[in-house]
């Protein structure tokens, strides 16, 4: 009496399995289709395949040319640009325009160029005006090599600026345009300035020696130099 049954029986389940079978194959789909959320992209510039995922790509990976701070520090390495083109303009694809660097006393060099060029009599006062602002501004080596010129020129605020910078006596290394005091130097300047009639260049050429004569006795080697130069 059970033969009849069993074909009923195996009915039953056939439809089951295809049920199964059709959630499984769903389940892989929808697991595969995930896989695919990230699509590599490559860009017409010959760069490596950029991963694109479902984050919205930057827009302006460079940052702010003025303020180089904006950059994401995390991605700093991969989007540096380098150029030797210093007058590089911006172009179609909207790449941010980027200058090299200009060495320190560079722009004081080329002024001077300009200005040899021109021919004397030099604008000296204008030279210790630049030097000036260029020292204001932070670039030590661009007003070192201008107050240096004007005062080969016998400009006498360049020499007395050239003597106090180097002065041991009046010498800070937070303002100074030099690594260090050079007593010898400051003896020069001040004396070449002092026979040009600067009346404050005695009273230096004073200063210094007092302390001189009070580094020597220290055993100060420079300070020994300078009073062999002084009592020449």
């Amino acid at each position: 009496m059970t033969e009849p049954n069993e074909p009923t029986a195996s009915a039953r389940r056939n439809p089951l399995i295809w049920i199964v079978l059709i959630v499984v194959g769903l389940i892989l789909f929808v697991l595969l289709s995930g896989e695919r959320g990230d699509v590599p992209l490559t860009l017409d510039t010959g760069q490596q395949p950029i991963a694109m995922s479902g984050a919205a790509a930057p827009t302006d990976v460079v940052g702010d040319a003025n303020n180089p701070g904006d950059t994401d520090d995390s991605t700093s390495a991969d989007i540096a640009i380098i150029t030797n083109d210093a007058n590089a303009t911006t172009d179609s694809a909207g790449a941010i325009e980027r200058s090299l660097l200009v060495p320190p006393g560079m722009r004081a060099r080329q002024y001077i160029e300009q200005l040899r060029s021109a021919g004397r009599p030099y604008p000296l006062s204008e030279v210790f005006a630049k030097a000036q602002q260029y020292r204001s501004e932070g670039s030590l080596a661009d007003a070192h090599l201008l107050y240096f010129f004007a005062a080969r020129e016998d400009h006498l605020a360049a020499m007395m600026t050239m003597g106090e910078m180097s002065d041991p006596v009046l010498f800070r290394a937070e303002d100074s345009l030099l690594d260090q005091a050079d007593a010898i130097q400051a003896y020069k300047w001040y004396s070449k300035a002092a026979e040009l009639g600067q009346p404050k260049a005695s009273q230096r050429l004073d200063d210094l020696g007092r302390w001189a004569k009070e580094a020597a006795a220290k055993g100060d080697a420079e300070a020994s130099q300078l009073l062999l130069n002084i009592n020449r």
